[in-house]
């Protein structure tokens, strides 16, 4: 998430579920992330200033690796289908307003 304050109100949101988390605002610093971490859930923004979500997304798809359920957010709905196509689990819209269904949608996303 590039933007301060979505940021801010998602790390809140994943504090209040008792998450510990990683903060990338650009799509090199979450690849680097990625390198060393091996999170649960991977929340990717569609709209980073270099590059698409969507390609991000494609590549933890793809990867050989034990695989991080993926959802990508946007303030922009009709990015869902790409989103998904990409092989995200799930598309959060922007602004995330509801602790309950943030919960919700990591929950549906994570392996049973």
């Amino acid at each position: 998430e590039d933007s301060r304050y979505a940021c801010e109100a998602m790390r809140l949101l994943c504090l209040r579920s008792g998450a510990r988390i990683r903060r990338a605002d650009c799509i090199r610093s979450a690849r680097r992330h990625l390198q060393v971490y091996r999170p649960s859930v991977v929340v990717v923004d569609l709209g980073l200033p270099d590059g698409n979500g969507a390609d991000l997304i494609a590549e933890l798809a793809a990867a050989e690796t034990e695989k991080s359920a993926v959802l990508a957010t946007s303030g922009d709905d009709s990015l869902e289908a790409e989103a998904m196509a990409a092989g995200a689990q799930g598309f959060l819209s922007k602004p995330i307003t509801s602790l309950a269904a943030f919960q919700q949608m990591v929950l549906a996303a994570l392996p049973a």
